[in-house]
């Protein structure tokens, strides 16, 4: 795979990412701006594993928060070029 293909895919995936992703990266980066990309994956991380939010929602019977936090996890182990990518969008911007 060229370096042009890799980018061209690169670009499409970073549009298709999914909206929470976008939106979580954009906060983290603008609250700390001088932070690199492992603060920023650290972040979404702590962000998602076992918290107060997740002994709220089995006290009130829901797995829902669970769900949602295992399947976010499990994205941002998997997509860590398209972090990478969304952080470097962002600088570029600022």
């Amino acid at each position: 795979m060229s370096n042009e293909e890799y980018e061209s895919l690169l670009k499409k995936a970073i549009e298709a990412a999914p909206d929470w992703l976008k939106k979580d990266v954009e906060s983290i980066v603008g609250k700390e701006e001088y932070a690199g990309v492992s603060y920023l994956i650290s972040e979404l991380h702590h962000t998602y594993t076992f918290s107060l939010r997740h002994i709220l929602s089995a006290k009130h019977l829901s797995s829902e928060w669970s769900e949602v936090s295992r399947e976010r996890l499990r994205f941002i182990d998997n997509n860590i070029d398209i972090i990478v990518a969304l952080y470097n969008n962002i600088k570029n911007r600022q």
